[in-house]
């Protein structure tokens, strides 16, 4: 994270951020920018944020095309639950360069074998002005990815009826 935390460990400075990401606005395609920008993607009390939210899927795709399938490019797809639990948050990332995530070990705890919920988040630019997404999980555990693209969607989760 080089922007969104705090010189105070543990702590988020959104507003150093949204500066960053105010400074590179006409570098960034509208709807990374949109979502980048919005608090709601942050904000403790948004039913729209990633702060504490859950990893629930993560798919790596390698797609292939050419006569014998020897072009390949990879694109990422999350989906998140919510943090009411009322949606699910999906991000699919497309023309990835790089990703890497580093998960340490929690030894005998198995309540903490799960990456644990979303601490934080930023989108900043990266080499050639690829997009880079960097995501922090409570349990420390730290996923990048440097894409061309990222699209961000949400889906709600229908509450069952009660009889």
């Amino acid at each position: 994270m080089e922007h969104i935390i705090s010189s105070t460990p543990g702590e988020i400075d959104y507003w150093r951020y949204h500066h960053y990401v105010e400074s590179i606005r006409n570098r960034l395609p509208s709807h990374v920018y949109a979502f980048a920008s919005n608090f709601d993607h942050f904000g403790l009390e948004s039913h729209n944020s990633l702060h504490d939210a859950w990893l629930e899927k993560l798919t790596v795709d390698e797609i292939a095309e050419g006569e014998r399938q020897e072009t390949r490019r990879l694109g990422i797809r999350l989906s998140l639950l919510g943090p009411f639990y009322d949606r699910r948050i999906h991000l699919h990332y497309t023309g990835v360069t790089r990703y890497c995530f580093d998960t340490p070990p929690r030894y005998g705890n198995p309540r903490f074998t799960g990456h644990g919920d979303l601490f934080t988040h930023e989108i900043r630019l990266g080499q050639n002005g690829l997009l880079v997404h960097e995501l922090m999980f409570m349990r420390d555990a730290i996923f990048l990815i440097e894409s061309a693209d990222i699209r961000h969607s949400e889906e709600l989760i229908a509450k069952p009826n009660k009889m």
